[in-house]
């Protein structure tokens, strides 16, 4: 009887639901036939994740050693030039100004060493165009590569007043106790060897010079460079001055050298005079002196480019 009692219950239980859901399907009580709504899809999102998102990566590390960069292409220095400085000089022996003009060799400016020093008289007369004297030994040296000062002397407008007697003694005092001074406090030269040239009067000058000096018992200049020298001009006065010379030497040596120069047309060359010159140094064979003569087959003026250039092999090979 217990278990039929359970059973009709369950039946009512059942029952109940199968008709409260039957009345929703026909939309209330009373109306049959209508139609069931549709139920719309609900959207969801999907859950968190527990796990958060991860850091960008970081660059890689930076190497221990960077690469260091190439080294930069060697620059060559500028090569060394010479050059010219132009100057002037107050004499108070002569009482004129004179224009000078000193050329360096390219190795000057880079060292410590001296230098053998030409002095050329003459320096601003176009002996032989379009060049000076000046100019023209210049460009010999660097033709060359001969490693001496030049300095050009200029005032060839006084040549007369300045190469021929009296007024040589007060321009050789001039050359010996202002010039080498003044050019030599300033640039570095090798006092034993010490040159000076002329051409013509200032040819004749530089045999006047040797004389006086070595009367005096005091040589400044170690050459002299006499090319086509004018020893006709005043010979008598120069055959003194040798002759005072000797006297006053009395066979004591003379360590100095005498280029004289010459060309070989007897009507338009000094070749007698310098010849004769040559022959009476010669004579006397003064001890340490060495004379030597050189005749060239050229003009007057044109002498002085072969002569300059064959003393310079010779003398500063």
């Amino acid at each position: 009887m217990r278990q039929l009692g359970r059973a009709l219950r369950a039946f009512v239980f059942v029952g109940g639901w199968a008709l409260a859901l039957g009345m929703s399907s026909c939309g209330g009580g009373g109306g049959g036939g209508g139609a069931a709504l549709p139920i719309a899809a609900v959207g969801t999102a999907p859950p968190p994740s527990d796990t958060p998102a991860a850091p960008p990566s970081p660059p890689p590390p930076a190497p221990d050693n960077p690469a260091a960069p190439p080294p930069a292409e060697p620059v060559d220095p500028p090569p060394a030039t010479s050059r010219v400085v132009s100057d002037s000089i107050a004499s108070a022996k002569t009482g004129a100004s004179y224009p000078l003009e000193i050329y360096l060799p390219a190795s000057y400016d880079g060292s410590s060493t001296r230098y053998p020093i030409i002095y050329a008289m003459d320096g601003d007369a176009i002996f032989n165009p379009p060049g000076t004297r000046f100019s023209n030994f210049k460009d010999i040296l660097e033709s060359r590569g001969t490693q001496a000062i030049l300095v050009g002397i200029g005032g060839t407008s006084r040549r007369e007043q300045d190469y021929t007697l009296p007024g040589a003694r007060a321009y050789h005092d001039f050359l010996t106790q202002e010039l080498v001074p003044f050019i030599e406090a300033k640039y570095r030269a090798d006092t034993g060897r010490r040159m000076l040239t002329g051409l013509s009067l200032s040819g004749s000058m530089a045999g006047i010079a040797l004389f006086l000096e070595g009367a005096a018992g005091s040589l400044t200049f170690s050459h002299f460079l006499s090319f086509e020298g004018a020893y006709s001009y005043q010979g008598p006065e120069y055959e003194n001055l040798e002759q005072q010379m000797h006297d006053a030497l009395n066979g004591r040596p003379l360590p100095a050298t005498l280029i004289l120069t010459r060309c070989s047309d007897p009507v338009e060359c000094n070749s007698g005079p310098v010849d004769s010159i040559f022959r009476r140094l010669q004579g006397r064979v003064y001890q340490g002196l060495t004379v030597e003569e050189t005749t060239y087959s050229t003009t007057h003026t044109a002498t002085d480019i072969p002569s300059f250039t064959d003393s310079v092999a010779k003398l500063l090979p």
